[in-house]
């Protein structure tokens, strides 16, 4: 929900000194005549609020390159000295953020010193400080410092990966290992959702927990903004949004159990050289079908390893068998290994001289 009102900006005449004239009424100073400036608007506090009947808002004024007089946006040529305005720029608007809480009130924002803006303004674009020395950088100093950091980071990353040498190893040895995990049938302690509880499930018990959260309605939150419209006057607008509290939806959560294959063990066996042929190890399993207790074979997992030695450091590859069993002791190959990690890719591999 929102409405709006309009009333008239106030500026202060830079020539006389006159305070507070309205901005879409006062368009010359009413006590010496010098015409309004756009840059010297701003907004009144709310005991100086006047407002605007019947307003009708063609856009933010127009300033007569000629002589610098404010026009309305509908306007052709300039009413002061009849110069065209079809290219003419826009006034300024006062950017400055104007919202207040219900409950509060807004002051006035003060005149500004037009002299001082524009003269700071033509510094700022050339770089220079006030005291006319370069101006220091410092949003861009700190961008600059992050977007190196973040540069080296990068670099670093990709250097980590791709930045490989080529080395010549023989080979030192061979191991292997050949794992069987085992799962049990057996009672497992669950819960869930009383509504989408497990049929099979027993020994269950409730309790009542928070399952979801529902909006409520709970008020509104008003606030007040005012903008400036650029053509003497500004919008008042006051929005209000529902607020809203979170209630906690309660339902019931089931704790229960329910028989259920599970991890229960491993057994493995290994070898330190190619001419132990591997095996897969005895699962000693006594029991099988869908008992409690009972037990089956889960996932299988194989290893072989081959080492490398190269000047003073040692590599393994994990490799299918039939690439295992073919490297024998001393055999040379060559390899990629990463010069930040010192890790050998191990699909680089190829017979030393080959």
């Amino acid at each position: 929900m929102s409405s709006e009102q309009v009333y008239e900006m106030l500026w202060d005449c830079k020539y006389c000194g006159t305070k507070k004239l309205l901005g879409k009424t006062h368009r010359f100073c009413p006590n010496c005549g010098a015409p309004q400036d756009d840059e010297a608007r701003y907004f009144p506090s709310d005991d100086e609020k006047v407002a605007v009947k019947d307003h009708v808002y063609y856009g933010a004024d127009v300033i007569c390159p000629n002589c610098d007089t404010l026009n309305s946006a509908n306007t052709q040529f300039c009413q002061q000295c009849g110069t065209p305005l079809a290219d003419a720029e826009k006034a300024q608007l006062v950017t400055d953020e104007q919202v207040i809480a219900d409950g509060q009130s807004f002051q006035a924002a003060g005149s500004s010193n037009v002299a001082q803006k524009r003269y700071d303004a033509k510094l700022d674009a050339a770089g220079l400080s006030q005291n006319g020395q370069p101006k220091p950088r410092r949003n861009n100093l700190m961008l600059y410092g992050i977007m190196g950091l973040v540069a080296v980071v990068i670099l670093g990353g990709l250097a980590a990966v791709f930045w490989k040498r080529d080395t010549t190893a023989y080979v030192t040895g061979h191991s292997w290992t050949r794992e069987i995990s085992i799962d049990e049938f057996a009672p497992r302690a669950q819960n869930a959702w009383c509504d989408v509880m497990p049929a099979d499930a027993y020994s269950i018990s409730r309790r009542s927990e928070v399952r979801s959260y529902r909006q409520i309605p709970d008020g509104q939150e008003c606030s007040t903004m005012r903008v400036d419209n650029g053509d003497g006057t500004y919008s008042e607008r006051r929005e209000c949004r529902t607020r809203y509290r979170e209630e906690p939806v309660y339902d019931q959560m089931c704790y229960f159990t329910v028989n259920r294959w599970g991890y229960e063990r491993s057994v493995r066996a290994d070898g330190d050289s190619v001419n132990d042929e591997p095996y897969w190890p005895d699962t000693n399993i006594t029991q099988s079908g869908t008992c409690i207790g009972c037990e089956r074979e889960g996932d299988r997992q194989a290893r072989y390893i081959v080492h490398f030695r190269a000047d003073s450091n040692d590599y393994a590859c994990n490799l299918e068998q039939s690439a295992w069993m073919s490297m024998p002791i001393e055999s040379t190959w060559t390899f990629k290994v990463g010069v930040l990690t010192n890790q050998p890719d191990c699909n680089s591999l190829e017979p030393a001289g080959g």
